[in-house]
């Protein structure tokens, strides 16, 4: 019998292709603490938690609003994804994934944010940051995923 030592680098992409992440939108009424007021989670999509945002009446605000990015790996429990807020009132942060990687990192979450961006750009929206070199790190790393997998 003939035992191989496995590579760590091969162990960790063996665990990233069996596990599939579920990438979904939370709209809070608070965005820095979304227990005041109404939160909505497990969003599938930017038109719904837009439409979520907007319906939040501007007079029972206890706080500023925001529509988040939440990223959850089937088979952990909920405290551990990563969620963080990325337009907080007329406000959209994209400087704030220089410190969130799983969310940086994750395609799917990279194509909803810009789609976000698309869909509430307006002259009263501001825009922080730029998504581009992300968009650029995840098409390379997903290059580099397909030259592995051969």
């Amino acid at each position: 019998m003939q035992v191989q030592k496995a590579k760590r680098e091969d162990i960790v992409m063996a665990v990233d292709n069996e596990t599939e992440k579920i990438v979904t939108l939370t709209v809070a009424e608070c965005g820095e603490f979304h227990d005041f007021g109404e939160f909505h989670e497990n969003i599938d999509s930017v038109d719904e938690a837009i439409s979520l945002w907007n319906s939040i009446p501007p007079e029972r605000m206890n706080g500023i609003p925001s529509i988040g990015i939440n990223i959850h790996t089937p088979g952990t429990e909920y405290y551990e994804d990563s969620q963080i807020d990325i337009l907080n009132g007329k406000v959209i942060d994209l400087e704030i994934l220089d410190y969130v990687s799983d969310v940086a990192k994750n395609p799917k979450a990279i194509e909803m944010i810009q789609e976000l961006i698309d869909k509430v750009k307006s002259p009263e929206i501001e825009v922080r940051g730029d998504l581009s070199k992300w968009q650029n790190k995840t098409e390379e790393m997903g290059q580099i995923h397909k030259k592995r997998s051969r």
